[in-house]
């Protein structure tokens, strides 16, 4: 048996810093990322305007790229002139329909002039009934001319719309000749060059959020139970020196199903292991970069 004071404490340091060992094991491991953007271009061009550069911080909505729009400016002002070509072409539909109106009126008045002489046989029925027959004919003319200018002034008004819709198309695509940022943040790639001709949907730029970073991390069901969406966990970076420095983090997203570890953490035997992915929020710090080490740290078993 030990009877010795100072063995003793020291064999019970031992144990104590056993213990803090084994409890100070991470939970969890995982890299440092950033929510990103590979921004691109809508339409196909040639860069005439390239306003980022790496390592730039960018607004939200700033135009960052332009793109030549000369052969779409050339397409709208040909619809354009279509446009005011057609316009004119429209029929006058008050002054031609005026002339049959004017006719009628002057008919119609000889009808009444005559309808009196008639009654008192000092005018033949004849000459009324012939009255009442033009009438009758030039009502047929109103109405047919009617008509036609309808059907006239309806093909001419198509004809306008769809010019004017095609334009406007051209005017779209020329807006989107214009690549705007998305969201505030940093551009950490830049894949073109000014001058170069870039396809619609090729890449342009990466824009990273650096200002609000995450870690995605992989837990076992025993841990996975001891967590909840919000709760504040403990991420370890490292720091100067070969230290570690802590960051505050909150868990924001915690998969429903169960899946095999990722192919890039940890060995062949853990991938093998069932686990859930679990995404921390990392407090802001601007000594934070994407691709960090991280060591998650859950909170005491609840």
């Amino acid at each position: 048996m030990i009877r010795n004071p100072i063995v003793l404490i020291l064999l019970g340091c031992l144990a104590l810093l056993s213990a803090c060992g084994r409890s100070g094991k991470p939970d969890a491991y995982g890299i440092v990322d950033a929510h990103s953007w590979q921004v691109a271009a809508s339409e196909p061009g040639q860069i005439i305007a390239l306003r980022v550069e790496e390592g730039r911080k960018v607004e939200q909505g700033t135009v960052a790229v332009q793109l030549d729009t000369a052969a779409l400016a050339l397409q709208l002002r040909a619809f354009e002139a279509q446009i005011r070509a057609l316009q004119p072409t429209l029929p006058d539909v008050g002054r031609q329909m005026d002339v049959l109106q004017r006719q009628r009126t002057s008919l119609q008045n000889e009808r009444e002039r005559i309808a009196p002489l008639v009654t008192s046989g000092a005018a033949s029925r004849k000459q009324l009934d012939n009255i009442d027959d033009q009438l009758t004919v030039l009502d047929s003319q109103i109405s047919a001319a009617r008509s036609n200018l309808s059907r006239e002034t309806a093909a001419v008004l198509a004809n306008i719309e769809s010019l004017k819709s095609q334009a406007d198309i051209v005017r779209d695509r020329i807006a989107r000749c214009s690549v705007s940022n998305p969201e505030s943040g940093t551009v950490t790639a830049l894949y073109v060059h000014l001058h170069e001709f870039v396809d619609a949907g090729y890449p342009i730029y990466k824009l990273s959020d650096l200002q609000h970073m995450y870690v995605d991390a992989w837990l076992e069901g025993r841990d996975v139970a001891r967590i909840a969406l919000g709760d504040a966990v403990e991420v370890k970076v490292d720091a100067e020196g070969g230290a570690l420095r802590t960051v505050p983090g909150r868990i924001s997203y915690i998969s429903e199903e169960a899946e095999f570890t990722p192919n890039k953490v940890l060995t062949r035997d853990t991938r093998a292991a069932l686990v859930y992915h679990v995404r921390i929020e990392l407090a802001e710090d601007a000594l934070l970069k994407a691709g960090m080490p991280a060591e998650i740290y859950l909170s005491s078993h609840k």
